[in-house]
């Protein structure tokens, strides 16, 4: 009887396991290819903080940071305010960069971004269920690097320092690199 109730549990067990396999693998697919470099980066029309309307497209032959956040997100809020120091570091120099926010509600958006002095533009993508799907987000803080040529030049999971001296250096080769090279 003892050990009956044992193997009952374990079956149990290796059910709820698989279970939870299947769905996290259900959730990957339907999130999308995660993008790597050389791809396509996918083209997207989201609206900014002041409702007008920015595309992926409008931005070719610039260098563009992409990053996927969430203001309930504590890393993306740490994050933030390096993000928006290469932004202002580099702006002059040509770089655009993107915060592409998943909040689903606005004003609260527009608060947290005037609240820091964020200076960076800011679309929103509510659930991500536009851009963040289809850039195969998986989790927030994600950062995707496109060229002027529209392709994906780096792309990063998890936080990051983007204004030390070093990822500064790093962006101004970059931008140096490709606004020389040929188109790929």
């Amino acid at each position: 009887m003892r050990a009956a109730k044992t193997l009952l549990r374990l079956v149990a067990l290796v059910a709820g396991i698989l279970v939870v396999g299947a769905l996290f693998v259900a959730r990957q697919q339907r999130q999308g290819p995660a993008l790597t470099r050389g791809m396509a980066a996918p083209e997207f029309a989201l609206m900014d903080l002041q409702n007008r309307q920015q595309t992926l497209g409008g931005l070719r032959g610039q260098v563009v940071v992409i990053n996927f956040w969430a203001t309930w997100c504590p890393p993306c809020v740490e994050e933030m305010p390096s993000l928006d120091g290469l932004h202002k570091a580099l702006a002059p120099q040509g770089l655009v960069v993107l915060g592409i926010s998943v909040d689903e509600d606005a004003s609260a958006l527009r608060r947290f971004v005037q609240d820091r002095g964020i200076g960076l533009t800011v679309l929103q993508d509510p659930g991500g269920r536009q851009s963040a799907a289809a850039y195969g987000v998986r989790g927030f803080p994600e950062t995707v690097i496109v060229g002027p040529d529209g392709l994906v030049v780096e792309s990063y999971r998890g936080p990051a320092r983007w204004d030390t001296p070093e990822a500064l250096n790093h962006f101004r080769e970059l931008l140096a690199r490709l606004r020389t090279s040929p188109t790929r």
